[in-house]
């Protein structure tokens, strides 16, 4: 990149480690960038911010944090840290004003060899780190928001999909979904809290309950049986429920046990 071997020379007699070395290269990659550096430290107020290409005085005082701050053409203020663990480095770069932040995290190792004696002898695979600053730095603090996205505020968001809402078109008659008239003995498939209530009631007014009644099996009271005077039961769901049926016979003749239904072990047995 035009202008990262200057720079490196610049301020070879400053540098202590192959991080520093690395520092510079993140530093440049921002100027390139069209950002300005304009001191260290992380306030944003600081006076005399005078913007500049060239590294400040004081850039690598310490070798565990690097901080510098930098401004854009637009004249934000964005804070660059770099943390040093052990042989690696955690690159932060912050958008002050949106709190926005972009990371990577750069072996030393990797991109130097430790002799900074030269711009040629101190790294290696600089083009690979190159192109992983800027995609993963400079790209991501300066991509501009979504084109899809609304500027106006949240609140007014749910007004106007209520309008195109359908369900909620106050000149649609009848109502889409017209309120549902309850049916006796049925609970509210709706309610998740009506599961097992029936069962809470020993006599099962609400359907289940846990006394067996011997003249209403099916646990239903007080309405005619649609089966009765029929040799069978009548299939599930035959008759609505609500429904006005009468019924094949009196209440009360439904069909008893049939005798073949629990015969004595060995009937067919003919020696028996």
């Amino acid at each position: 990149m035009a202008g990262q071997e200057v720079l490196f020379c610049s301020v070879i007699n400053q540098l202590r480690s192959s991080q520093d070395a690395l520092v510079t290269v993140i530093h440049w990659n921002l100027i390139s960038s069209g950002f300005k550096c304009c001191g260290i430290g992380d306030d944003e107020k600081a006076k005399n911010q005078k913007k500049s290409e060239m590294l400040p005085n004081g850039w690598n005082a310490n070798q565990d944090m690097y901080t510098l701050r930098y401004k854009d053409s637009s004249d934000k203020v964005h804070i660059l840290k770099i943390m040093r663990v052990d042989e690696d480095l955690l690159v932060h770069f912050m958008d002050i004003k949106s709190e926005k932040v972009t990371s990577i995290n750069i072996s030393t190792t990797d991109y130097t060899t430790g002799d900074l004696s030269s711009f040629d002898e101190a790294f290696k695979h600089l083009e690979k780190l190159t192109k992983q600053l800027k995609k993963e730095i400079i790209d991501e603090i300066t991509k501009s928001p979504r084109s899809g996205s609304s500027s106006e505020p949240s609140s007014s968001r749910p007004q106007r999909s209520r309008l195109h809402d359908d369900d909620h078109d106050p000149l649609r008659v009848p109502p889409r979904h017209p309120h549902r008239q309850p049916v006796p003995g049925w609970n509210d498939p709706d309610d998740p809290f009506s599961v097992g209530r029936g069962d809470l009631d020993p006599f099962g007014r609400t359907g289940g309950g846990m006394v067996f009644d011997p003249f209403h099996p099916g646990g239903r009271r007080g309405g005619p049986d649609p089966s009765a005077g029929l040799p069978g039961r009548l299939p599930r769901g035959a008759v609505p429920p609500g429904a006005r049926f009468d019924p094949f016979g009196p209440p009360g003749t439904g069909p008893g046990p049939d005798p073949d239904h629990l015969p004595p072990p060995g009937y067919d047995d003919m020696f028996m």
